[in-house]
This record gives C-alpha cells, structure tokens and sequence, in this order.
C-alpha cells in the first residue's frame, strides 16, 4: 500500500499546469505590505510561495502579487488560500502552496497574460 501525501493529492488535482518563473515576482500582505516571499511557479489558480514565515494551511489571506512586465511592475491583489507549508528542500525558507480563491476579472486577465509571456 502506498502513503500518498497531501502535496501530491494537491498536484494531482491541478487542472491547469503550473509555470516556474525565471524572474523574481514578489507577494505582500495587502492590507500591512508586509512581505510574505516570492512566487516559485505559478498558474491560473493557484501558486507555491517561497517565503520566511510558516503559513498556516487553510488560512485564507489577501495578497497582492507584484508581476514584472518588460519596462515595470504590475500589481494583482487576490485571496488566496493555503492548501500545505512546509520546509523548503532548495532553502531556508518554507515552501507553501496556494489555491487563488478570489481575484477580479481584470487581474485574472492579467496574471493569464503574465503567465502566457513570461
């Protein structure tokens, strides 16, 4: 018999594929901007967060996500829910994954457009 973990009951699940990044896009807390960390891949629902701080899975939290474009920065502001936290095997951060839960017609056509171009 085989121990399937909640990531990979989490990834399994995925309907959209999740793309790594190979820019640096940084999260804040929306309402203190407060840094959280940075996204390691991302898609249209949801994303991982490398960042200092433990978060607490099921804990839904307003974010916003500041996404390079060629000449700026655009800001997306979603809720997000964690789904799983743990250490990260790459750093001395912690790894958390998210599942968007709320986020408005304009930034979701924006985080697609960031995703397909970058």
């Amino acid at each position: 018999m085989t121990d399937t973990s909640t990531k990979d009951t989490e990834i399994n699940q995925r309907r959209h594929i999740r793309k790594r990044l190979s820019c640096t896009a940084n999260v804040f807390q929306t309402q203190s901007g407060l840094s959280v960390g940075r996204i390691f891949d991302i898609s249209q629902e949801g994303f991982m967060l490398l960042g200092p701080t433990q978060m607490q899975p099921n804990e839904v939290i307003n974010l916003t996500l500041e996404l390079p474009e060629l000449d700026s920065t655009r800001s997306i502001e979603l809720a997000a829910e964690c789904m799983w936290c743990q250490p990260s095997n790459f750093t001395r951060d912690f790894g958390a994954g998210f599942h968007i839960k709320t986020i408005s017609d304009q930034d979701q056509v924006a985080l697609n457009y960031f995703i397909r171009d970058f």
